[in-house]
């Protein structure tokens, strides 16, 4: 499959080493206004100049590819995934799919009326503890569920340049980053959220101009409660990227922890009421996280296999994702 990537910022340059080298995708080129940026592609990816395009116009003229790898500001979403489903292109978006509801369930319906495919980089289920995590919840290891709970803590109030977005952006721990977490949440349950109520605040010593912090309490469609603590300025102990998790069922308990250096490890645990903790064992998957989704989409592309983060099942994630921050703007339920 023929991929061009829109977007070589420093994730997307990040995104580039992983789709040059992917097996089955053949790297068409990469599109960016940024001389400096298709600088770098030449340099080192060793691409030439017939493969590096200022704009998705001049692709469109002078390369030929099936799909696009779209790593633009999620403020761009809309417009440049409409424009390449306009030219009869498939679609891999980072998240999020797009910064309004609204503008994902226009993408959703392009995508849908042109039959091609849509597909949002949920990579986080694409860990191997997650997927253990999803295996034993499904197969009834702790049995119906009760509560499900995760904690994600991460210092990031230095992390980033002093001008980085984030420490500018309204609710950034929530639509940066707590997108994994309730996608994960969905992945995991194979359930919605059908209320929650939620609370941000504000972390002073952090380069945070609004609330890098937040607590959710939410409902699930058969009554389970889940409750979600973010911190993006803490001053407590670092989890994973992947966060903590606790699913407590009528037979049992499942944990996830670990994986603070490296969030492709973790520790899943299976505690039986009356029995001893068991460690699960981890897979080894053939493709992790962004690999992982990059595969998921090719398969989609080639061999028609539907992905689970399809843009219209990306919708119930992003529907959490805003609904919390209306919660928070307008601290109700």
């Amino acid at each position: 499959m023929r991929v061009l990537q829109i977007g070589l910022g420093g994730f997307g340059r990040s995104w580039a080493g992983i789709a040059s080298d992917a097996p089955g995708i053949e790297y068409a080129g990469v599109v960016d206004p940024d001389p400096s940026a298709r600088a770098w592609a030449r340099d080192e990816l060793g691409m030439t100049g017939d493969q590096l395009f200022p704009s998705f116009a001049e692709a469109l003229l002078n390369a030929e590819f099936e799909a696009v790898l779209l790593v633009t500001p999620p403020a761009t979403h809309h417009i440049v995934g409409l424009q390449s489903i306009a030219a009869d292109r498939h679609v891999l978006v980072e998240k999020p799919l797009a910064s309004t509801l609204d503008d994902a369930v226009t993408l959703v319906a392009a995508a849908e009326a042109a039959g091609k495919v849509l597909m949002v980089s949920q990579n986080y289920r694409h860990r191997a503890p997650a997927r253990v995590m999803h295996g034993a919840i499904r197969e009834g290891a702790v049995g119906k569920l009760i509560t499900v709970t995760c904690q994600h803590r991460r210092k990031t109030s230095r992390l980033w340049p002093e001008d980085n977005f984030r420490y500018q952006m309204r609710h950034p721990l929530v639509i940066d980053m707590s997108i994994h977490h309730l996608d994960l949440l969905r992945m995991l349950t194979g359930q919605e959220v059908t209320s929650l109520d939620a609370r941000g605040w504000r972390v002073p010593d952090s380069r945070y101009v609004h609330d890098p912090a937040v607590a959710a309490l939410m409902t699930l469609t058969d009554g389970t409660v889940f409750r979600y603590e973010g911190d993006w300025a803490t001053h407590g102990q670092q989890t994973s990227w992947n966060g903590d998790w606790e699913v407590l069922g009528e037979e049992g308990i499942l944990r996830w922890t670990g994986g603070e250096d490296d969030p492709m490890t973790g520790v899943v645990t299976l505690e039986r009421w009356d029995e001893e903790p068991l460690a699960l064992p981890l897979p080894e998957l053939p493709f992790v996280d962004r690999a992982g989704t990059l595969e998921a989409f090719r398969r989609a592309v080639e061999e028609g296999i539907e992905p689970e983060t399809t843009g219209r099942d990306n919708l119930g994630s992003l529907r959490i994702v805003f609904g919390v921050v209306e919660a928070v703007e307008r601290a109700e339920r």
